[in-house]
């Protein structure tokens, strides 16, 4: 990837001296998912730039960075745009590059990891345990833009009150449940009983049902209150579905491997768990990718 020097199209400056006056425009009992700047016509200038302040701020553009739209609910691209965004050369100080390539080294390593325990051969656990790692800090920087958002244009009530802050809070606090998971499965591989059970067995399980969670979030956030939409020319959804199946994926391997005997530390179905493991880790590689390309959806013309 290469710096370019010239910032992204629309992109969010959140170190405003005088945030803007966000009103919310889409909400549901989930929490908002949208706003609009409550400027009075006299004050707005004649001339409007393409990507000015005065539009909708999704609060998925907001959460990464962008700028707010002049119409329309996402920005529409089809697929070929999408693939230029991809290709674009990306700005590695940008928090929402970050994250993306976080979310593609952590899933790659348990890709591998997981495909190593199922030949059973050695250093599977250890991929899996730095993946885990690599994950949670994509999980960090993901909590971390939405902070941005919380100290820098929301106001008091705003802050908790939108599904975006939620939905990477319990992300990014299901991967370190995850790292609690597989670092005991690595470093302790012979644990078993009540120890076994609270360090691996129940941080998988919580982590999982907070995956679930955030995938929730992740899609009233793209679907506007509506958790079933197709947007199929929506980078963003792309992003949240492919998420979820991820999510799922991974609340089916921690389903299989529910306890059948502590004292040896026997699962239900560890194939299963295992190949389920591997299909979520696919999903979320998938969803780095196409973060990748959102970070540059505003730089291509559609």
């Amino acid at each position: 990837m290469r710096m370019d020097d010239a910032p992204p199209l629309g992109a969010l400056n959140l170190k405003r001296e005088h945030p803007p006056n966000l009103q919310s425009h889409y909400s549901s009992p989930w929490g908002t998912t949208a706003w609009r700047e409550d400027v009075p016509v006299s004050d707005r200038p004649h001339d409007l730039e393409a990507h000015s302040r005065w539009g909708l701020w999704t609060s998925r553009r907001l959460r990464k960075g962008h700028g707010p739209l002049e119409q329309g609910k996402y920005r529409t691209l089809a697929p070929k745009h999408m693939v230029q965004a991809l290709l674009r050369g990306k700005d590695v100080h940008r928090l929402e590059v970050q994250t993306a390539v976080a979310f593609i080294i952590g899933p790659l390593l348990f890709v591998i990891g997981s495909v190593l325990l199922m030949s059973k051969l050695g250093s599977g656990a250890a991929l899996l345990a730095i993946g885990s790692v690599v994950f949670t800090a994509g999980g960090w920087f993901q909590l971390e833009q939405a902070l941005l958002v919380t100290r820098g244009l929301l106001n008091r009530k705003q802050r908790w009150g939108w599904c975006g802050i939620w939905c990477a809070l319990t992300q990014s606090i299901g991967t370190v449940l995850f790292n609690m998971e597989t670092f005991s499965s690595w470093g302790l591989p012979t644990l078993n009983g009540t120890p076994w059970l609270m360090l691996e067995v129940a941080p998988n399980i919580l982590g999982s049902v907070l995956f679930v969670i955030s995938a929730i979030f992740g899609l009233l956030e793209v679907g506007h209150g509506r958790l079933f939409v197709i947007q199929p020319h929506h980078l963003g959804w792309w992003v949240a579905v492919v998420n979820a199946l991820g999510c799922l994926w991974f609340m089916q391997a921690a389903i299989a491997a529910i306890p059948v005997d502590l004292s040896i530390a026997a699962v239900l179905d560890p194939q299963v768990a295992i190949r389920a493991t591997l299909l979520g880790a696919l999903a979320f590689t998938a969803v780095g990718v196409l973060s990748l390309a959102e970070c540059s959806e505003d730089e291509v013309k559609s």
